[in-house]
């Protein structure tokens, strides 16, 4: 790409982008003048795409000419967006919301404004630094997925763009607790999450739509409560991605006690209802085994260092955390607590310049195996499949 004009961070007379084909950009074509705005990577290479704003010059007046005025222009900043209301609760398009009080707040004080009919709201004339924006409107609240209002920092003479999503202030409520199979009250931590549960295109057919940033965790007396629950249909389901531990050895389990979501009870949550309660009740706790390991690397020695990737079946939960997942002490050894009723799948996958693989090697305390040996092959491409898998019962 030739360059007629650059605004900062150029000096070349031409430039080599790639397309990564990641996030939307221009289709370049020959003979044709765009207006980019890109960056380069780590190792020097510069995309033409990455969500930005980079578009064909006949779509670029408003750009180009906030572009040629930024020279003559004084040192401020501009922050501006568009608040909307989801008029299904999470799900669905926004709809513009207007009167809506939209603050930011800096080091050097707090702005406020209002929305227009559509939505749109700006600050202009800004001293550069971060600031954290944040919309208010009665009976909605902001949705946030980062658990805090989010921050905007503005260069001089520069500008950042903040849209937010407000959601409706529901009444409802669903709580309860939950006791272990001895009626005691259940351990703090326990995860539960909500299920919405909605119509699909088959209109005699509901399908379920896990709600981002619902979930819950039992407190110290096995209680829980969802809090401003839109009116619908929904069901409870009990630690749906937590990987089974001495502490919380228990499987997924939906409200009042069934293995599968198919055999869970429907909560109808009405307009009227403020709250509702249910109880969950956990099986009895299985026993568990310390079980010990050892990994062998490519070069035929026990491997230092190295993390061990368990699967628990049949939820197919996954040891993610530092907590649970082992990793190898300097003999190459490991360790893990193996819980009665489950079947696991131990495997290692090691990336980066020491990249190796081990094959699955299921494990069962039924099967009355004590000890797991991982044999590590280095692939012949990245995603290659390991060649050597032995098992010992010692």
């Amino acid at each position: 790409m030739r360059i007629d004009h650059a605004y900062k961070g150029v000096t070349e007379d031409s430039l080599i982008l790639f397309d990564g084909g990641m996030c939307d950009g221009p289709t370049l074509q020959l003979g044709e003048q765009y207006l980019m705005y890109t960056r380069r990577l780590g190792n020097g290479d510069i995309a033409s795409r990455g969500c930005t704003r980079s578009r064909h010059v006949r779509y670029a007046d408003e750009d180009l000419k906030y572009l040629d005025g930024l020279s003559d222009a004084p040192p401020f900043s501009k922050i501006f967006g568009r608040v909307v209301v989801r008029t299904d609760d999470y799900y669905g398009n926004g709809q513009p919301l207007a009167g809506a009080q939209v603050e930011i707040n800096g080091t050097m004080g707090t702005h406020t404004t209002t929305t227009d009919g559509e939505g749109r709201y700006a600050f202009e004339n800004l001293q550069p630094e971060t600031y954290i924006v944040g919309a208010t409107f009665s009976g909605f609240r902001m949705m946030s997925f980062a658990g805090g209002n989010p921050p905007a920092k503005v260069e001089p003479r520069g500008c950042a763009s903040v849209n937010m999503i407000m959601r409706r202030t529901w009444e409802g409520r669903i709580e309860g607790r939950i006791v272990r199979s001895n009626g005691e009250p259940a351990p703090a931590g326990i995860d539960l999450t909500l299920i919405q549960l909605e119509k699909s295109e088959d209109k005699n057919k509901e399908e379920s739509n896990f709600l981002f940033g619902s979930g819950v965790s039992t407190n110290e007396l096995g209680d829980y409560s969802f809090r401003e629950v839109a009116p619908g249909r929904y069901r409870i389901v009990a630690n749906m991605y937590r990987f089974p531990t001495g502490d919380a050895p228990y499987p997924t389990i939906y409200w009042p006690g069934s293995r599968n979501e198919a055999g869970a009870l429907v909560i109808e949550v009405p307009d009227a209802v403020v709250a509702q309660r249910y109880d969950f009740k956990l099986p009895p706790e299985p026993k568990s085994t310390r079980v010990a390991g050892l990994v062998i690397g490519p070069d035929g020695q026990p491997g230092k260092g190295i993390q061990v990737y368990i699967t628990a079946l049949p939820d197919n939960r996954i040891a993610l955390n530092d907590e649970n997942r082992p990793e190898t002490d300097a003999d190459g050894r490991f360790s893990f607590e193996a819980l009665e009723g489950y079947d696991y799948r131990l495997r290692v996958i090691q990336r980066g310049s020491r990249s190796f693989h081990s094959p699955d090697v299921p494990f069962s305390l039924k099967d009355g195996q004590s000890f797991i040996t991982l044999v590590c092959d280095r692939p012949g491409r990245f995603d290659g499949d390991p060649v050597d898998l032995r098992r010992q019962n010692r």
